[in-house]
Parts: C-alpha cells; structure tokens; sequence
C-alpha cells in the first residue's frame, strides 16, 4: 500500500480525489493546503506520488521545481492537476517540467487510478533514501 498525498487548497478536488482513491486503491491519503504544508506532510510520512495544483498557496510551480532538485524528494512522483484552464504559459511550462501526468478536473475514477498504477509502477523499481527536506 503507498501513501499519496494530494496538495490543493480547494476543500472540493481534496475530497473529490480523496473518494475515487480511498474507494478504487488500498493507497493511504494525506493533505496538504500550501505548500509550506505539503513539505511538513512529508517530513511526517514520506509520500509514494504526490497530487500537486499548481495553483495553491507558496506556488505550486515553485515547490514543484523545489521537490525535483532537492535528493529526499527528486524520485516522488508528481502528478499535476488543476481545476482551471492553463493559461498559454502555464501550459508551455507544463510541457517542460518533469512530471508523471497532467489532469484536468473533471477526471474520470478510472483514469485517475490508472495515472496512480503508472506513475507507482515507473518508480518502484528507484532505490530511494529518505532524507526529510529541511523546512
């Protein structure tokens, strides 16, 4: 069972996730509403893949190229998610940055679950070593 850890700051796509992966997986969820918040949620517990809008409090964007530079935190993988239309540069940094998959609410349980499979099964096989990041 992996621990997935859903950062957004809207109380709906929280719960709206929370539902289809507590009802489709045997993974365990944690949250986080900033991004001060998901780095003391993953000091607490290690996070197997994280579920990241951009748009949160402290910047997404931000703590996204944060967690791919820091060693504890570069082989979690990320899915990005957002609930609005990307504007043309969000979009144009999207493409560049290394992520396991985009979604855009709505997004159907059964693709949600298969981002989930995917993105903890190219990873599995990574040795990790965990270093909580400093906060």
């Amino acid at each position: 069972m992996s621990h997935v850890l859903i950062v957004d700051d809207s109380p709906y796509n929280r719960k709206y996730l929370e539902r289809i992966i507590r009802h489709r997986t045997q993974h365990s969820v944690g949250f986080a509403e900033t991004s001060l918040e998901a780095v003391e949620r993953m000091v607490e517990r290690r996070p197997d893949l994280i579920f990241l809008d951009l748009f949160i409090p402290g910047d997404g964007i931000v703590l996204f190229d944060n967690l791919r530079v820091h060693p504890a935190t570069a082989s979690i993988p990320i899915v990005i998610h957002s609930a609005v239309p990307l504007d043309a540069v969000t979009s144009i940094r999207l493409r560049k940055m290394q992520h396991d998959g985009f979604i855009e609410f709505p997004v159907a349980a059964t693709e949600l679950v298969n981002r989930i499979d995917m993105a903890l099964r190219r990873n599995a096989a990574v040795e990790r070593r965990w270093v909580p990041p400093k906060v």
